[in-house]
């Protein structure tokens, strides 16, 4: 092993009373801190050992309580046992508790130590062997060729003894354990010096996940007696519902149980306090304490804080999961509460790799927000952008559509121009592009509107059906319906299926319009009469040509007798208008009073391992009053 000469010149120079030459003990301990800062815990046993010879050369180390705590999250890490190590009570961090928990959580992990050979069976070999203690003093080549390992451990039966738990049980009893570790982590609680330690939320977690873990080993032995007791309710002639319900009130925790009473407390606490715990630990502790919730109000604040943090955090994943606590699928104001304002503003920034993909959800219910009060541009931009990437959801077909219908809904309600055109080709996918302007390009053709209908069709994909659509159109667009219908009628000869198939869809568009632009285009359903009379007189035409023809015909006649009894009053308008009236946009049918997408769930997570080491990081800090401060951080 190399040892450091010196440690970082600038913890040196940073200490509160600095030297000329830090002394060796010092040297020794700093680099003992940053070896294990740097997942080296070997090495501090090692180091420890050498500061044993300095002592001998009557070398006195001032750091001696700091360099225990250093010792106590060395061996924790390891899982070596500390017996016979003094503590760090005094002077120190505080540390040991949690040093022997982690040392409890490895063995439990590991199981037995292994049995070590004989130290004089290397005398065969030439070799000298002994085994030693963290109290001894080694010797230069013993300090180069020293190892460490597990042994068999009386300091978690000398703690017990010492604090007045109870000192024999069965550590591979989970719920012997657990208590065990839930002593050591309470008597931290008063070990440890604030000044010098950060983070204690996590001790208290952790606590509250040992409680959680035990009080279900209760909850296992309530389910037990619970099923004891049903069946001899129906041995005594219950009937099996009554003995269901006897089952299910036994499993459930009392109402004044300290375990609910824990479960409640936890929805107390602040966003911050459960963001100091691990993904998993804060998760299934909500999807317990959450039904238990007594101030609906306080909960949801709560929740929309904690959504507010992992939004900034840019943790999409865990996001998805906090939205489907909300619940808020049955609830239209808490859906807006997520998706509105800044807030959904955000969500719609947290791209796929923020483990998010829900954005074309949220961009819908922004959209229909956005429609709901008046605000048709910011509607246009966020169902443009639904569309764009509605791929990415969970529910892509269905948020796909509606995405593309509630579009269609709003570019009826525009007069089209650059802006709206450049918007659509900003934000609607590529092969989305024909499908959405061509509700536009019919729109504007039904209006004559013929600057509208070039400047849309400039900037179609050309190829395919809608190329012949467009070429058909373009005389009713510029108000010359009768060269529309000649070009139909020349055309119905050679392709009746293509003519009928566009008919079918000019009626559809029509159908979709209001009084106003259908009685416009009174001139043009009497051409359309003229044109497929022929085709359904015909003798020679095919059977399923004339009927279609025959079909399309009693479709145009009606919506001509309909026109003097549609409602184009003021009021009738505006209920027109109305996002919550359902209907139709181009050749597909809107109905907004169809269900929107929701497609967060709440998660069903599993109870993470309380069985798991507490990080005890090494880290320096200046105090209030510049002094250097040797501290630690835990995570987990």
């Amino acid at each position: 092993m190399r040892w450091a000469a010196a440690i970082i010149a600038g913890l040196l120079s940073s200490a509160a009373v600095a030297e000329e030459t830090a002394s060796k003990q010092t040297v020794v301990f700093y680099n003992a801190r940053l070896a294990l800062r740097d997942g080296r815990p070997e090495d501090v046993l090692k180091l420890w050992l050498l500061r044993n010879s300095l002592l001998q050369r009557g070398e006195r180390p001032r750091e001696d309580p700091e360099f225990r705590s250093v010792v106590w999250a060395a061996l924790g890490s390891l899982g070596l046992c500390q017996d016979g190590f003094k503590d760090d009570e005094r002077e120190g961090a505080g540390l040991w508790p949690l040093g022997l928990h982690n040392t409890i959580v490895h063995g439990l992990s590991k199981g037995s130590p292994p049995s070590m050979p004989a130290p004089w069976d290397v005398f065969q070999v030439g070799r000298q062997q002994r085994f030693i203690s963290l109290q001894d003093v080694l010797s230069a080549e013993e300090l180069r060729s020293v190892s460490f390992f597990r042994t068999d451990c009386l300091q978690p039966t000398v703690t017990a003894l010492r604090f007045g738990w109870t000192p024999f049980i069965e550590l591979e009893d989970r719920q012997d354990a657990g208590w065990r570790l839930r002593n050591l982590l309470a008597r931290s609680r008063a070990t440890l010096v604030r000044e010098k330690v950060r983070n204690l939320s996590v001790v208290e977690a952790r606590i509250f996940d040992l409680d959680l873990m035990l009080a279900d080993q209760e909850a296992r032995k309530a389910q037990q007696n619970a099923r004891s007791l049903a069946q001899q309710a129906r041995v005594a002639g219950v009937s099996a519902a009554g003995a269901a319900e006897l089952r299910s009130r036994l499993e459930a925790f009392p109402e004044n149980s300290p375990q609910a009473a824990f479960l409640r407390r936890s929805l107390t606490w602040t966003s911050r306090e459960w963001l100091a715990l691990s993904r998993e630990r804060r998760l299934y502790l909500f999807a317990r304490a959450q039904p238990l919730s007594k101030d609906p109000a306080a909960l949801q604040k709560l929740m929309l804080e904690i959504i507010d943090e992992l939004i900034r955090r840019k943790d999409g994943k865990e996001l998805e999961a906090w939205i489907g606590f909300v619940g808020a699928s049955d609830s239209a104001e808490l859906r807006g509460a997520l998706t509105s304002g800044e807030r959904g503003k955000s969500l719609l920034e947290l791209d796929e790799n923020t483990g998010f993909r829900e954005r074309a959800v949220v961009a819908l219910h922004r959209g229909v927000g956005f429609l709901e009060a008046g605000e048709l541009q910011e509607s246009l931009r966020a169902f443009a952008y639904s569309l764009q990437q509605a791929e990415t959801s969970r529910e892509a077909a269905v948020t796909q559509g509606l995405a593309r219908r509630w579009l269609s809904y709003v570019l009826s309600r525009y007069e089209t121009n650059d802006e709206v055109v450049a918007t659509l080709k900003a934000l609607v996918p590529r092969q989305e592009y024909n499908q959405v302007i061509e509700d536009l390009v019919w729109r504007a053709a039904l209006r004559a509107d013929d600057r509208s209908f070039e400047r849309i069709t400039r900037t179609a994909r050309r190829g395919g059906s809608f190329d012949a659509a467009i070429e058909r159109l373009r005389p009713l667009s510029q108000g010359k319906p009768g060269e529309m219908a000649t070009r139909l009628r020349d055309a119905i000869r050679e392709e009746p299926s293509s003519v009928l198939r566009f008919v079918r869809q000019l009626l559809e568009n029509i159908e979709a319009e209001d009084a106003d632009v259908r009685r416009a285009n009174v001139p043009t359903l009497k051409h359309l009469l003229e044109v497929l009379r022929p085709l359904n007189a015909e003798s020679a035409t095919v059977k399923s040509q004339s009927r279609t023809a025959g079909e399309l015909m009693d479709r145009t006649q009606s919506i001509l007798d309909g026109l003097s009894h549609l409602d184009d009053s003021v009021s009738g308008n505006a209920r027109a208008l109305s996002p919550t009236r359902s209907t139709f946009a181009g050749s597909i049918r809107l109905a907004p009073a169809d269900p929107l997408p929701w497609p967060f769930k709440p998660p069903e997570p599993e109870a993470p391992s309380v069985f798991t080491p507490i990080v005890l990081e090494p880290v320096e800090w200046r105090d209030a009053k510049g002094a250097l401060v040797f501290g630690w951080r835990l995570t987990e």
